[in-house]
């Protein structure tokens, strides 16, 4: 079917409308974009806050620290899908010192950041900081084990790596404890979280297939002498600490292999 000349004017136009409703979303969409906070913008923030709890716990914790990770989706404006990043470190101490642990970070974080304590749960009161757009929080995850979390608002962007090179100090140290129990890496990671004074790192590894029996006593000739090693309670666990570094091993959740992470801290 042919169509007139008003018709072929009418769709020439339609096209036209539709071109310049796409050019003009296109547009609006990338500046819409570009006014969004994005991670790139506070990961060294949130790196910061984590790292100065961790320095704050002195040697009263054994310590591993994390990835910056995309936690959670969030909706960020208009038909756009944001994430919640956040960055993270644990820290083991002995069983029943978790409240008074959360206490000395927040001593030493008194000046720089505006804290404030939850209310109590198992007698452990959780410790809550906000920083610019970030939220920092020291909280109990179980009998000995504290999580040191900081969350970013609603972001745009990809979380940096943060990995470490392929050789380190703690490549032999893990390698070390492995060969003691009669197994050997079979997987390892790094990561590197930056502090006022140089860098937190954690180098992790995998062993294989090995029997989890006894682990702390087999494990006992390893410990430095003068260091301090903190009580596991009911977990298959050894954490200490010597000096600036830490160590924490314990076995797999299917109860297979170990896992070994050794930390350097500032």
């Amino acid at each position: 079917m042919k169509l007139s000349r008003r018709g072929r004017l009418i769709a020439v136009a339609v096209v036209v409308v539709l071109l310049l409703t796409a050019a003009g979303g296109a547009v609006w969409w990338r500046w819409d974009g570009d006014r969004q906070p994005r991670v790139d913008d506070v990961v060294a923030e949130m790196s910061t806050a984590v790292a100065d709890a961790v320095v704050a716990a002195g040697q009263e914790a054994a310590v591993t620290v994390s990835a910056v990770v995309a936690a959670a989706e969030c909706p960020l404006g208009f038909l756009r899908q944001g994430r919640v990043f956040t960055a993270r470190a644990d820290l083991y101490t002995d069983p029943g010192a978790e409240d008074s642990l959360i206490t000395t970070i927040e001593q030493g974080l008194a000046g720089r950041y505006a804290t404030r304590r939850a209310t109590a749960v198992a007698g452990v009161r959780a410790l809550q900081a906000d920083i610019g757009t970030i939220r920092l929080a020291v909280r109990r995850l179980s009998s000995g084990w504290l999580a040191v979390t900081a969350r970013s608002g609603c972001s745009l962007g990809t979380a940096p790596a943060g990995t470490v090179g392929d050789t380190t100090p703690g490549d032999t140290a893990v390698t070390a404890v492995l060969t003691a129990i009669g197994t050997r890496p079979v997987s390892r990671t790094g990561q590197s979280l930056p502090c006022r004074a140089g860098s937190i790192v954690t180098v992790s590894a995998v062993s294989g297939p090995v029997s989890p029996g006894r682990l702390t006593a087999r494990l006992d000739a390893t410990i430095p002498a003068g260091a301090r090693k903190f009580t596991a309670g009911d977990a298959n666990q050894v954490a200490y600490r010597d000096g600036p570094t830490s160590m924490v091993i314990a076995v797999s959740d299917d109860g297979t292999a170990v896992t070994v992470q050794h930390t350097t801290g500032c």
